[in-house]
């Protein structure tokens, strides 16, 4: 059973490194940010419904009908929380944009605490913000400070976040089913509710070319649809401290690659930072078991 757990958060930890890519991807295919959203939503949903439909695989209807609700909301969120992503990514720095998207991790574990009576230690909590500590380090903010000419970056990562961690809860709140089929339907509802808000908002006529097309299929199938199902498999089998801190493999890796790829630099607060997040996960992580019987919970 420990082996498995092990594999998990392994999984996990990787599969957060995937979606480090996702600032570049957007960057590249330069469409408006709902625009891109309501498509990938779109492309992952349907890739989920082909594959549903081609291997006609079997449904609970019965748990498919108990749940339905909870992940149409769960859904709904989705939405807003790419639509509030991208756009933060189109309206300020992509730093700044991080250090406010990822207060997520610590929204997840004070709501699993609150909501779902999870218990978790003053260890864990502080491995929470020594991570969330290392990603202003990493995103530069430390050193440059809130350069954003427009107050609205800040606000929408904010809302994505905030958005993103109510799809955490709702999918640990309500556990159970046939994991493809969830994640199909949380797509397809993020895709139909956000398409009348790109359609109210976006007056300029979709100018796709078939670079950004082959990005955008990308994006939904090798970086939503696919992904996605092991994520919401994860996260109801793994702690929420677990997801809150090993989240910020994401954010890290999204940094690299932009000093690794796209040639920015990385100052020594950088490096500090992804000390301080990899060290937080590792500590939080290792050695729980062992100290557990030492550790009073804080809630």
């Amino acid at each position: 059973m420990k082996d498995k757990t092990a594999l998990r958060k392994l999984a996990f930890l990787l599969l957060m490194a995937l979606f480090g890519c996702l600032g570049l991807l957007v960057r590249a295919i330069g469409l408006p940010s709902a625009v891109t959203a309501c498509l990938r939503a779109w492309v992952s949903a349907a890739a989920l419904g082909l594959y549903l439909l081609v291997s006609r695989r079997p449904i609970d209807r019965a748990g498919t009908r108990r749940s339905l609700v909870p992940m149409l909301v769960s859904g709904a969120l989705i939405g807003l929380d790419w639509i509030g992503l991208f756009a933060a990514y189109n309206r300020t720095t992509i730093a700044t944009a991080t250090v406010c998207y990822y207060i997520e991790p610590i929204l997840v574990l004070l709501g699993a605490a609150l909501l779902l009576r999870e218990r978790f230690t003053l260890r864990h909590l502080l491995c929470a913000l020594a991570a969330f500590a290392g990603m202003v380090f990493v995103s530069g903010v430390a050193e440059a400070g809130f350069a954003a000419a427009d107050i609205r970056g800040p606000l929408f990562a904010l809302l994505g976040a905030l958005a993103y961690a109510g799809v955490v809860l709702i999918n640990k709140k309500v556990p159970g089913g046939d994991s493809l089929v969830r994640t199909a339907i949380q797509l397809a509802a993020a895709a139909v509710l956000t398409t009348p808000y790109v359609l109210l908002t976006e007056r300029a006529p979709l100018a796709l070319t078939p670079r950004s097309v082959l990005l955008l299929l990308l994006l939904g199938v090798a970086l939503t649809a696919i992904p996605y199902i092991a994520y919401f498999t994860l996260i109801v089998k793994i702690p929420s401290r677990t997801v809150a801190i090993f989240s910020y493999a994401d954010p890290v890796v999204a940094v690299l690659l932009s000093v690794f790829l796209l040639g920015e630099r990385m100052s020594a607060f950088g490096v500090l930072g992804t000390a301080l997040i990899i060290g937080a996960a590792l500590i939080s992580e290792l050695g729980g078991d062992r100290e557990k019987h030492k550790e009073d919970p804080i809630c």
